[in-house]
This record gives C-alpha cells, structure tokens and sequence, in this order.
C-alpha cells in the first residue's frame, strides 16, 4: 500500500484532498484509479487508509476509512553543525529518521565551513524517510543556531570531541537527552570548555576519527 504525507490529518476526519505535490505523484507517477486503497500519515502519529474518490492529478479527493493514533517515539535528540557537503547531512538525516531520530538541531560553531541550510530540502528528504520506513512520526527540524545558545536553552547532554580530557563510554548514555556532534574541524577549546561548564559529558565515541555523519550516526542509534 502506498504511503502519502497528510500533514493536516486530523482525527475524526471523513474526508482529506492530498496536495498537488502529493496528487501528481499518486496520478502521474503510480498511476492510481478510483476506488484504490492509500495510507496517510501526518508526521504526528496519525495513519490513515482511505479511498482514492476522485483521481485528480493536482487535487485528489480521498475518503477516510480508518485513523489509527500512534503512541509517541523515544526522544533522539541530534543536534549538530552541518557539514561542508551537503549530500552528508542529507544521507544522516535520510538514515537517522528510518532508525528513528525525533529531533535535530543545527549549530553554528566556530569551525563551521558551512553557513546556511535549505531546510526546505532537508524536510522532504525526512518525509520522504518517513514514508518509506512506514514512521508516524516526522523528525523536528530546527534551523541553525549559535552553539550558545543551544546549551543555554539546553543544559546538560553529551557530546563528542577529539580533544584530550575525560570522556564516559557509550554505553553509560541515558536517554532522552541531547547529543552533539561538532563540525569537521571539531568544536573549538571554548565550546568544548562551554559545554563541560554546562553540565554536558564528553564521550568516547570511537577509537577512531569519525566523520561528522557517521557520528552523529552512531549518536542516534546509542540513543535509541
């Protein structure tokens, strides 16, 4: 069964109209005809199976036929600088949100090379995901923020950096806190100071150097 976005799926809900995006791809590209079965999910729980009433290619009317509230995910929290390549933060996100990634947060560090997101792009890949990994539940994507700030609004987590110091091991995580992971230049001495200050505990994430996605990888799944 073919698995289409719904963001403004409610509950109780009789009847939903895709989006032209969403209809053009259930028409042109699957070629669906009247009376086809469809599931819908809104990224906030919600399923949905229903009824293609009226196949058209911008606006497709569909019946809703039942709507199942899906229980909440875990909290994994990410939240790290973007690389200088794109396509890597686009694959983390894309693997991340079949695993089952919930938030992530992109920050602005001092070695940053990368200075703006399309966060635009980056919600599509997550949908996409979603859809494809049959999720209820849409990661929240937060735009860049100075580091800063985010432990400010953030106190105590983890972290993983390649400097010197003491660092717990992976499998002393306790979920539902947040995990950062700093840009390929890893967090400056002031950040990693500012962190510590803060209440975050450094870990040891791997015997060897990690790439900034296949950190913040392995993050998410030690948080699962």
């Amino acid at each position: 069964m073919s698995t289409f976005f719904a963001p403004s799926l409610q509950n109780n809900q009789t009847f939903y109209q895709l989006s032209e995006e969403e209809s053009k791809h259930c028409i042109r590209v699957l070629r669906m005809q009247v009376g086809a079965v469809l599931e819908l999910v809104n990224g906030r729980g919600l399923q949905a199976q229903a009824l293609l009433q009226d196949a058209h290619p911008k606006r497709c009317m569909l019946e809703i036929t039942s709507i199942v509230q899906h229980a909440p995910t875990p909290n994994v929290h990410i939240a790290m600088a973007p690389t200088k390549n794109m396509d890597r933060i686009e694959w983390f996100l894309e693997k991340a949100t079949e695993l089952g990634l919930t938030r992530l947060t992109l920050l602005a560090c001092e070695h940053n090379e990368r200075k703006q997101v399309n966060l635009d792009r980056l919600e599509k890949i997550a949908i996409a995901a979603m859809k494809q990994s049959k999720r209820y539940y849409l990661p929240q994507l937060e735009p860049l923020q100075r580091f800063s700030d985010f432990i400010a609004a953030q106190p105590e987590g983890y972290f993983g950096h390649c400097a010197e110091g003491p660092k717990i091991g992976m499998a002393e995580l306790i979920k539902n806190k947040p995990f950062l992971i700093g840009p390929e230049g890893d967090f400056s001495e002031q950040e990693i100071a500012l962190a510590l200050n803060a209440g975050y505990q450094a870990v040891e994430m791997s015997a060897f150097r990690l790439r900034t996605e296949t950190a913040a990888l392995l993050a998410t799944t030690a948080l699962l």
